[in-house]
C-alpha cells in the first residue's frame, strides 16, 4: 500500500507543479474511493502533504521565472489564512457524507466554470 501512496504523489506532483491545480482535487478522492479513508482525514493529510512540499517547490519556480504577482499573492494571504481556519471549523461539524457531497459539488462547479471559460477564449 505504501507504493500506492508514493504513486499517487508522484502523479498529483507532477499535475500540480504543471497545471497549479490544488493536488486536493486529485488526492482527496484517491484516498476516499482508492484507499477506503474518511472525507476528514483526508482532507487533513492532503493539506499536510501538499502545502510545504509542493507549495514552496513550485512557487520557486515560479518565482525564479517572474511569474509571481507578489502584490496581489500577498493581499490574498489573510483571506486564506482566515478562511482555512473558517473552513475548517465549519467541516468538523459536517457528516463525512455530507463532506464527499460538498466535496463534488465543489469540483463540479469549478469543472463547469473552467469548460465555459477555455471554450470562450
Amino acid at each position: 500500500m505504501s507504493f500506492g501512496y508514493l504513486l499517487l504523489g508522484i502523479v498529483v506532483g507532477v499535475f500540480s507543479g504543471f497545471v497549479g491545480i490544488g493536488g486536493g482535487i486529485l488526492i482527496i478522492p484517491a484516498l476516499v474511493y482508492i484507499f477506503h479513508m474518511d472525507q476528514h482525514r483526508a482532507q487533513g493529510t492532503t493539506l499536510v502533504a501538499l502545502v510545504p512540499p509542493t507549495g514552496l517547490l513550485a512557487f520557486l519556480n515560479y518565482s525564479k521565472a517572474g511569474m509571481v504577482s507578489w502584490k496581489i499573492g500577498l493581499l490574498l494571504i489573510p483571506g486564506i489564512f482566515l478562511g482555512g481556519i473558517a473552513g475548517s471549523k465549519f467541516a468538523e461539524r459536517l457528516k463525512p457524507r455530507r463532506m464527499r457531497q460538498v466535496f463534488a459539488v465543489g469540483l463540479f462547479i469549478l469543472g463547469l466554470w473552467q469548460v465555459i471559460f477555455a471554450l470562450e477564449k
